[in-house]
């Protein structure tokens, strides 16, 4: 198969994958999955981590959930450019989504924080994941945890294809880093 041929295969997988899931979240009534809310980022700390705000005032710290970006702290330049480009995408999806971000919190986290599932209205119905944006390009890896995201199968396909495509921290010269 050429290369372009895989592409397609792993981005309808992911389609079908998502598709799937938000049908069994549809059917599932359970108290531990969260609804859908509304929120306006107010700041980026990296690659998984922002802080939200309601219209009421009240704020939150939330972690991506399922994802785990390079962080920015003193490092090797490598990796310190992953991670500032990993901010860098979450900054620019939220000012495509005019700060107006979708949240499914999932869990809250050792710090408090909540962990949750991030996305926005994309053009037409369809909505975006960070998450899988910043799989897909590499920047971000998935994250084996006790807190089960809905959507974990698409992420795990969408860092596939970062994979195959050997972008961000899936290059060969940034793996040995690692």
């Amino acid at each position: 198969m050429k290369p372009s041929w895989i592409t397609g295969i792993i981005l309808t997988a992911i389609a079908g994958a998502t598709i799937s899931a938000i049908s069994i979240l549809q059917r599932t009534n359970q108290a531990s999955i969260a609804l859908t809310e509304e929120w306006i980022a107010t700041q980026v700390a990296d690659g998984d981590s922002i802080t939200v705000r309601q219209t009421d005032g009240s704020q939150m710290s939330v972690e991506l959930c399922g994802i785990d970006a390079p962080e920015l702290k003193q490092g090797e330049a490598p990796r310190q450019a992953l991670a500032h480009e990993a901010k860098q995408k979450l900054l620019k999806l939220i000012a495509a989504a005019d700060n107006q971000l979708m949240i499914v919190p999932v869990a809250k986290d050792s710090d408090g924080r909540a962990v949750a599932e991030v996305m926005a209205h994309g053009r037409g119905e369809a909505e975006i994941s960070f998450q899988e944006e910043l799989l897909k390009n590499g920047l971000a890896r998935t994250r084996n945890s006790s807190v089960e995201c809905p959507n974990q199968l698409a992420f795990e396909q969408a860092q596939d294809i970062a994979k195959a495509s050997k972008l961000g921290i899936w290059n060969q010269s940034n793996l040995e880093r690692h």
